[in-house]
């Protein structure tokens, strides 16, 4: 059985071009000699760990696979950092970004998004929804305290915030992407804005500005995924799955490869990089698309059909908002 020094030093021949000296590229990385290099290729000295984490982000090299090699079934995750207060989130948009950043504008490079609310990344563009999707956030995480009901209309957040979460919306607009819909999408979204409208957290004009802010940016959706927008450089198509509720995972493909993003509380995440893992995730969201409508480009009534029946619960929402009925037919 292979030892885990021999499949790393493999691995390194594999990602270091036939051309270049394995030893020689060693020695140059880690700042060593060539016989110091040499022993630990040909399995005389076991590399460190810090040797070994050194030359695994040089050439990207998967830990992973190192731990997995007598445990198939078994694989590292990486977990994203708790949020605890304003700057977290900063944080968490700037990590966001990093993820993106090296799939803007590539062929090879693409997102598969299942998601079972109205994703995120479209309140990105506007301010007020930034601020109300960051309100919400920190309502729930206990980042604004319960007893004191803060006022959505006191509600600040800084302009380097705003810029950071805008910068993530740009890139995932500058991504190949696929997004698979739960059947019930905008509701998530507009049963929180009724909520903390009849906690009076957030005043009738203020929750007439988001409904109508959600309404022109389901808007853009349904212009790009128009026949229209057929030639558009980048590639977005858009599914609805009537039949089960999706699990808001997302997949992020670079040359190949794989990874991808499972939730498990709010802005908590299971990044995993596993290829096996991911690749099955892979095949079970594409088996749920088997399921699924495809919004994009397809006859004019279903696409039709698919918004005006967005645009028909944000009606129901604001009838409520205007006292004009109790509460939401899918309440």
């Amino acid at each position: 059985m292979k030892s885990i020094n021999q499949t790393f030093v493999e691995k390194l021949k594999q990602q270091i071009p036939d051309n270049i000296s394995t030893t020689d590229e060693i020695a140059s990385v880690l700042g060593i000699n060539y016989d110091a290099a040499y022993r630990r290729v040909n399995e005389k000295v076991p590399f460190t760990l810090d040797e070994v984490i050194t030359l695994s982000k040089k050439f990207d090299i998967s830990l992973n696979a190192l731990y997995e090699i007598n445990e198939p079934n078994s694989y590292l995750i990486r977990e994203s950092k708790p949020i605890v207060n304003i700057e977290d989130i900063i944080t968490y948009f700037e990590k966001l970004y990093k993820e993106l950043s090296p799939l803007i504008g590539r062929d090879d490079a693409s997102i598969l998004f299942a998601t079972r609310e109205f994703p995120m990344f479209y309140f990105f563009h506007n301010p007020l929804l930034i601020r109300f999707k960051i309100f919400i956030w920190s309502t729930v995480l206990g980042i604004l305290p319960m007893k004191k009901y803060i006022q959505f209309k006191d509600f600040e957040i800084s302009d380097r915030l705003i810029k950071v979460a805008q910068k993530a919306g740009k890139a995932y607009n500058a991504v190949n992407v696929t997004e698979i819909w739960s059947f019930g999408s905008i509701n998530n979204v507009l049963q929180q804005l009724l909520y903390l409208y009849n906690m009076r957290q957030i005043a009738q004009d203020d929750a007439l500005l988001i409904t109508d802010a959600l309404r022109k940016e389901l808007k853009k959706i349904e212009i790009n995924t128009s026949f229209s927008k057929a030639s558009t450089k980048r590639k977005f198509e858009l599914y609805a799955n009537e039949l089960i509720m999706m699990n808001n995972s997302l997949i992020f493909k670079l040359k190949g490869k794989l990874h991808f993003g499972y939730p498990y509380a709010l802005l908590r995440f299971f990044i995993i990089d596993n290829q096996k893992a991911a690749k099955s995730q892979e095949k079970y969201i594409y088996e749920q698309m088997r399921h699924a409508t495809c919004i994009t480009n397809t006859s004019i009534k279903e696409h039709s059909n698919f918004f005006n029946h967005k645009y028909d619960k944000i009606d129901q929402v604001l009838k409520v908002i205007n006292n004009e009925e109790n509460k939401p037919l899918f309440l």
